[in-house]
């Protein structure tokens, strides 16, 4: 039976995987580069994802998020601009962590509601 991961190694690993995201480099280099191995980057990141992607019970109404303007920035690279001016670029042709940021930042926006009262 797995131990469950402390919360420092999941902090550990969730940075791990943002400066991932911020990198140019391929996994195998990335993770060489880390001294970690690949098969460990993958079970980690499904891990993360599947905790970012189970659904949270809302203690009131979700309301419906408006859309914001989105620009294509490049064909390899997907680019989130906050409003304080912060940028997040992923590699596009790393579809699972495109999800993992999308849901992310949806979740967010719905948790953002909660607070505010809407």
């Amino acid at each position: 039976m797995a131990r469950p991961a402390s919360s420092h190694k999941r902090s550990e690993w969730r940075q791990r995987l943002r400066r991932f995201a911020q990198s140019k480099a391929s996994v195998s280099e990335f993770c060489q580069r880390e001294g970690v191995s690949v098969a460990s980057y993958y079970q980690w990141r499904k891990k993360l994802a599947a905790a970012l992607s189970e659904p949270k019970k809302p203690t009131r109404p979700v309301t419906v998020a408006s859309f914001v303007p989105v620009e294509v920035i490049a064909a390899s690279d997907l680019q989130v601009a906050f409003p304080d001016g912060t940028r997040l670029t992923v590699p596009a042709r790393d579809h699972t962590l495109v999800r993992v940021l999308v849901e992310t930042l949806a979740q967010s926006t719905r948790d953002e509601g909660l607070e505010d009262g809407q």
